[in-house]
């Protein structure tokens, strides 16, 4: 089974690591920048204003997960916003993580997606972006390592 672990920064306009590891814990992919940040404006308007992890459109919430590999249809606008490689979906099982799904949050994915003007990872509705390369190599190190866990934890 591969491991990515992730590890964000409190303060969430930073950004985090995400890494690759074997069952045995020994490197597959990574590490790589990882923006696990909401969308401010989005998070307000959907009555989110501090981003609350637990709360839908919140910062993605710290916990474990087990991922599953999902391919998309190729549109402009999907890689636009999740990149052209597909997206790794997340189903929360402990933490902050089992605490939002217990409140209706849904739709947590590990993506790419286009960069902003200035060549800098974007925020999300919750999610954890990646550079379209960096999803790329992610997708290759567990494509065929059967399940995937996935462990978000917030470091100082």
């Amino acid at each position: 089974m591969a491991t990515i672990q992730v590890q964000l920064p409190r303060d969430r306009r930073q950004f985090g690591s995400l890494s690759v590891m074997d069952s045995a814990g020994a490197d597959l992919a990574g590490p790589f920048e990882v923006f696990g940040k909401a969308d401010n404006a989005a998070a307000a308007a959907r009555g989110n204003p501090t981003r609350d992890p637990t709360r839908s459109f919140g910062d993605t919430p710290t916990g474990r997960y087990r991922g599953f590999i999902n391919k998309l249809e190729r549109t402009p606008a999907n890689e636009r916003m999740y990149g052209p490689q597909g997206v790794i979906t997340l189903d929360p099982l402990s933490g902050q993580a089992k605490v939002a799904k217990e409140n209706g949050r849904f739709g947590l994915l590990i993506h790419g997606g286009a960069l902003n003007a200035a060549g800098r990872l974007r925020p999300t509705f919750g999610c954890l972006r990646l550079a379209n390369e960096s999803m790329q190599s992610v997708l290759a190190a567990v494509e065929n390592g059967g399940p995937i866990e996935v462990v978000v934890k917030e470091v100082a």
